[in-house]
């Protein structure tokens, strides 16, 4: 995966690429067309850096999906938890999502269809990483065998909550919840700890 450091090197390179390309135009005196392609050039790579962590964050919900249901948006599992990414009806409330309750789940589970399961988890990740702002000095640190990242981070609270990851990280891994099925916030923080989150 590129990271994005690699990502800085690879945009820096092409720049060069660029300009070792088209040597006169980049040695004579300036232009209007010179600074045309150079404010493309910028717009051209903050575009590409742009989808890249697009695709980074589809690739970190899906495959966190795939892991909750099986990304299957009409899971229902046998704690009440429900949806692609098994929220907690308390959650989605919170979250805004009034209308959405496990009754009428049961019942009809087009009344929280995926596109609207996606705006709750986009709600959601953005709430965690709001909480977890001043634990950002974590990251890179390896606590009880697991390399901190941001994206482990977010996973982690997924599951357990912002408060248990915050307890893992200040007590150097000796709390380490678990949820109801008995995984432990260590296990999502280092299974998605492998995505390039720009959150």
């Amino acid at each position: 995966m590129m990271n994005k450091e690699t990502f800085s090197v690879y945009m820096k390179i092409l720049f060069l690429a660029i300009i070792f390309m088209c040597p006169a135009e980049f040695a004579s005196a300036p232009t209007k067309d010179f600074t045309l392609k150079v404010m493309m050039l910028r717009k051209g790579m903050k575009y590409a850096e742009e989808r890249y962590y697009k695709m980074e964050y589809e690739r970190f919900i899906t495959d966190l999906g795939r892991r909750e249901s099986g990304n299957n948006w009409k899971c229902i599992n046998r704690f009440g938890f429900f949806g692609e990414w098994q929220f907690a009806e308390s959650t989605v409330q919170f979250l805004g999502f009034k209308q959405v309750n496990l009754k009428k789940l049961r019942s009809n589970p087009a009344t929280f269809p995926p596109e609207l399961q996606e705006k709750a988890l986009e709600s959601l990740i953005k709430v965690n990483n709001y909480l977890l702002r001043d634990y950002e000095h974590y990251i890179g640190k390896t606590i009880a065998g697991v390399t901190v990242t941001k994206s482990g981070m977010i996973a982690a609270a997924h599951l357990g909550g912002a408060t248990s990851v915050k307890k893992f990280l200040k007590s150097g891994g000796h709390l380490d919840r678990k949820d109801a099925l008995g995984t432990a916030v260590s296990n999502y923080m280092k299974k998605f700890g492998f995505y390039d989150l720009d959150l």
